[in-house]
C-alpha cells in the first residue's frame, strides 16, 4: 500500500530511437538521442456522449471513449548526422568519390566575387570536393592565358569552390579531385518509423522507463542555420512523435524500475 501523499518527479532521462528495418516494422539497436532539453508527450481522448432529454434540462448520463491519440515533442541539441536525418525525413548515407583527372569547366561572364561550385552534375549536385592542380585560364581559342591564384581568383580546395577576384568574360577551370568520403543526408518525405524508448533518471523521485513500440518522426519547427553573435545559443531541432498501432501491442508501456 502507497502511504506516501507526495509523489514529486523532477524529470531526467535519455531518449533511445530504433528505427525499423528496411521494409519491416522490426526494430534496429537503439541510439541515443543525445541530450534532449524537452521531451513530452500529449495524450488526447475523442469521447461520444449522451445527453437525457425526456425531462427539463438536457444531463449527459453517459460517455464513452471512441478515439485515442498520443504524440509527442523532442528537442535535442545533438545535432550528429543520424539525428538531423530525422528532421530531413531521410537517412545518411556515406558518398565515396574517386580520384578525377582532367575535369574542365567553362565560365561566362564572371564578375568579381562570383563563386563556383564544381563538379555538379545530376548525381553529384552538391559538387566536388578535395580539388587539386586546380588551373584557370581566360579561355582564348589559340594561346589561352592562365590566370594568377590570389589576383585573378581564389581557390577553396577541400570544398571545390572557385572565387573570382576581377572581371573576366570567360573562364576555363582545369582540375583533379582526390579520392574522398563525406557523409551526406537528401532530404526526402520518407516516413521515419522505429521504436522510442525513454529512460528516466530523475533528479528526484521514482523512476519509470516509457517505451512507444512504434513511433513515426517527423519535423517540428525551424533548424538555426546562424544566430546573432551577441546572443549566441546553442543549434537545436524539433521533431514530432505520433504513436502509431502496431498489431497487438499498446500505444504505450511504462515500466518502473524492478524490485528483487
Amino acid at each position: 500500500m502507497d502511504t506516501q501523499s507526495r509523489n514529486l518527479v523532477v524529470p531526467r532521462g535519455k531518449a533511445f530511437f530504433a528505427r525499423f528495418l528496411p521494409g519491416t516494422q522490426n526494430p534496429g539497436p537503439l541510439r541515443e538521442l543525445g541530450n534532449c532539453p524537452e521531451l513530452t508527450l500529449t495524450a488526447a481522448a475523442t469521447t461520444l456522449k449522451n445527453y437525457s432529454s425526456q425531462a427539463g434540462l438536457q444531463v449527459l448520463d453517459e460517455e464513452i471513449p471512441i478515439t485515442t491519440a498520443l504524440n509527442g515533442t523532442v528537442q535535442t541539441n545533438d545535432m550528429r548526422p543520424e539525428n538531423v536525418s530525422y528532421w530531413f525525413m531521410g537517412a545518411v548515407s556515406t558518398i565515396s568519390a574517386t580520384a578525377l583527372t582532367a575535369q574542365v569547366e567553362t565560365y561566362l561572364l564572371v564578375k568579381a566575387g562570383d563563386t563556383f561550385q564544381v563538379g555538379r552534375s545530376t548525381a553529384n549536385p552538391t559538387g566536388a570536393r578535395k580539388l587539386t592542380n586546380v588551373e584557370v585560364t581566360d579561355g582564348a581559342p589559340t594561346t589561352p592565358a592562365t590566370l594568377v591564384l590570389g589576383t585573378d581568383y581564389e581557390v577553396d580546395a577541400e570544398l571545390g569552390l572557385v572565387t573570382a577576384l576581377l572581371d573576366a568574360a570567360k573562364w576555363v577551370v582545369n582540375f583533379d579531385t582526390l579520392v574522398s568520403t563525406r557523409q551526406q543526408i537528401a532530404a526526402s518525405v520518407s516516413q521515419v518509423e522505429g521504436e522510442l524508448k525513454f529512460i528516466s533518471f530523475n533528479a528526484f523521485g521514482e523512476q519509470a522507463d516509457i517505451t512507444l513500440p512504434r513511433v513515426s518522426l517527423a519535423p517540428n519547427g525551424d533548424m538555426a542555420l546562424v544566430n546573432d553573435p551577441e546572443s549566441p545559443a546553442w543549434q537545436t531541432m524539433g521533431l514530432t512523435v505520433t504513436a502509431l498501432k502496431k498489431g497487438n501491442l499498446a500505444l504505450a508501456y511504462r515500466d518502473g524500475r524492478p524490485a528483487a
